[in-house]
């Protein structure tokens, strides 16, 4: 048996591309050939993927299609025979875009659009949540399932900057928020829960937003803006950009508590890696937040600064509180891993 993961970009640290990494590393692990096929491809992961350009149709593989974007995938999809199966990683909606990029709009747009056309062509639907697998009900997929996000949680083990580590290191304490900077994750109504809690609670609070602030200029400059009109330094907030992993492991491990204002999330990998360095989370109940969460860290539904600030500093300053929330983190772990169980993934493959 192959298998054939196909992806629109190949990208360092991008989380469609981490994904099908920890399945080929899965799927090889248990003795099956596989192999990536990417459109596009980062210098770095040269090697590890094929070209689309050089592919050549394999008719026996079973092939899988990592949806999340529009691209000439889907017509390649809707031409092949064979055995095919859809990995679905969600569409943020365009609404989210209004007002910051026209092209955003479009290509989120045509993103719906694309995979309404694919509806009928997958033997097999996977879903990152039970969130995004309505979605695919509602368009028509057939024999649709929940697999969540593959991750490779060894990563995490590895060795963090500590030098990295030294420069977040003093009275201050780090609220953390990770993800691309784009206008779902509500990255504003964190400015605004950090100007209030400096203002009203105590000025030794930093934000760190650890994510990719190039996707959309527009927006990334508008919370700058919001940033400076509170009179909050960089020291106030701070935004990283895109980590390598030692300065990544860094950052998560200086952090005190995970706050979520994000109001569209297909599964939130961030949620999952909180868990597994047992930090407290603070999220907004939206989308696929809560079935990421799994009963661990504290959702809330008001998204009044004020309140914010006043579930963080109970976070920060209620010792029992805190050890409760951080003791949650090892069994949603454990759970987390039996539902990612590539041998279960591989028998559903099989029986294709």
């Amino acid at each position: 048996m192959t298998v054939e993961q196909f992806l629109p970009a190949f990208h360092y640290g991008d989380a469609v591309s981490n994904a099908a990494l920890a399945l080929d590393r899965s799927l090889r692990a248990q003795g099956i050939e596989s192999r990536l096929v990417t459109l596009t491809c980062d210098e770095c992961l040269q090697g590890r993927a094929i070209l689309f350009a050089d592919y050549r149709v394999d008719p026996a593989a079973v092939k899988v299609l990592h949806f999340a974007v529009p691209s000439p995938l889907t017509d390649f999809f809707l031409e092949q025979k064979g055995r095919k199966a859809l990995f679905y990683h969600n569409i943020t909606p365009a609404r989210f875009f209004v007002g910051y990029s026209d092209f955003f709009v479009r290509f989120v747009s045509a993103g719906r659009e694309h995979l309404q056309r694919l509806s009928a062509s997958f033997d097999l639907s996977l879903a990152m949540s039970g969130y995004s697998a309505g979605e695919l009900r509602a368009l028509g997929f057939s024999d649709v399932r929940v697999f969540p996000l593959p991750a490779d949680l060894g990563d995490y083990s590895r060795e963090p900057s500590r030098p990295f580590m030294e420069l977040l290191e003093n009275e201050r304490k780090n609220i953390l928020f990770v993800g691309r900077v784009i206008p779902n994750k509500k990255i504003e109504d964190l400015v605004r829960t950090v100007f209030y809690y400096k203002k009203y609670v105590s000025p030794a609070i930093r934000l760190i937003v650890m994510g990719n602030t190039r996707a959309l200029p527009k927006y990334f400059h508008a919370l700058a803006d919001l940033a400076a009109r509170f009179y909050l330094t960089s020291e106030d907030v701070l935004f990283t950009g895109h980590l390598p992993l030692d300065e990544f492991l860094a950052v998560y491990r200086r952090a005190d508590v995970f706050l979520s204002m994000s109001e569209h999330e297909g599964f939130c990998l961030p949620l999952l890696e909180s868990c597994l360095f047992q930090l407290p989370i603070l999220a907004y109940d939206a989308a696929a937040v809560a079935e990421t969460m799994d009963g661990t860290g504290i959702l809330f539904r008001d998204k009044d600064p004020a309140r914010v600030a006043g579930l963080v500093e109970q976070v920060l300053e209620n010792d029992a509180l805190n050890r409760r929330l951080r003791a949650q983190g090892p069994a949603r772990i454990e759970r987390y891993r039996r539902q990612a169980d590539a041998g279960l993934l591989l028998d559903w493959l099989r029986q294709l």
